[in-house]
């Protein structure tokens, strides 16, 4: 019998899809959120052009706060990008802890007709041999529109994650991932599959999903969250939010500003006598 991906429930077990992650590189959570929320970051975001539009995140409040903080989401990002090492100080040795931060957001759309866009990994722009030693990142995307074979499906070559990089896949072995408006897709970015639904010429609709990923505190993120979301729309933000945005030391030290945490650094505005010093290790 042909692989399939794997169903979830919003309420499942997360020890359960992580195991299945590791062995397929996919699954699907159905109803992972609820269309009004869906419909609110459309209306948010406003006229959503074609192609891929980055920096989500910053165009939404309700993606910010709800979506990319989903909390399956987050258990899982932490279960598999959260990373550890032990740091040796003088004789004295301590377990140093770097969390998870977003690597990118972003809004896929495509117009009817629209081409699909090639197999790929992605996990390039972290130089990554596989199969790999050590995680690299993992992503969401939500489904803002109905997405079937008629109107668009999204490719995925089930098992993937685990090949070397000498094999390549083949038509045969790729898999058509039809959603539902408001299911997500949870991907290892080791899986090859097609970034952008595949749409036949006869669909009238244009398919939209709505797409994060995270990578390992001590990677480089592929979009800098940075200059991408201005600190203006961050600041609004809860603290959880922005310290998976990257506003927070990936442990030892990475990231740190005058030897500080980023949003200790921006509260204290320059006024030194209000920093309150913590242990960065």
């Amino acid at each position: 019998m042909p692989a399939t991906v794997k169903r979830f429930s919003a309420v499942a077990n997360p020890h359960e899809i992580h195991q299945y992650l590791k062995a397929d590189g996919v699954v699907v959570i159905e109803d992972a959120a609820t269309q009004q929320t869906i419909d609110s970051v459309i209306d948010e975001v406003g006229t959503v052009p074609g192609g891929q539009t980055f920096a989500l995140a910053g165009k939404s409040t309700t993606f910010a706060t709800s979506l990319l903080m989903n909390p399956l989401y987050i258990d899982l990002t932490k279960r598999i990008l959260t990373d550890t090492c032990i740091i040796y100080y003088e004789n004295e040795r301590t377990v140093s802890t770097s969390d998870p931060q977003v690597s990118q957001t972003s809004i896929i759309t495509a117009q009817p007709g629209s081409a699909a866009w090639g197999l790929r990994r992605h996990d390039e722009c972290h130089h990554i041999t596989h199969p790999a030693k050590r995680e690299a990142d993992f992503g969401i995307a939500y489904a803002a529109t109905d997405i079937t074979t008629k109107t668009g499906a999204i490719r995925v070559v089930i098992g993937s994650n685990n090949w070397t990089d000498l094999r390549d896949p083949t038509k045969k072995e790729e898999y058509l991932v039809e959603l539902r408006k408001g299911d997500a897709l949870l991907w290892w970015v080791y899986l090859y599959h097609s970034s952008k639904p595949q749409l036949t010429k006869c669909s009238t609709q244009t398919s939209i999903l709505l797409s994060a990923i995270a990578t390992a505190g001590f990677r480089r993120q592929e979009e800098n969250q940075y200059l991408a979301i201005p600190w203006e729309v961050v600041e609004k933000y809860p603290t959880e939010v922005q310290r998976f945005l990257g506003y927070s030391i990936s442990r030892p030290y990475g990231g740190s500003v005058e030897h500080m945490e980023p949003l200790d650094f921006l509260k204290v505005k320059g006024d030194w006598s209000k920093y309150i010093p913590v242990d960065l290790i």
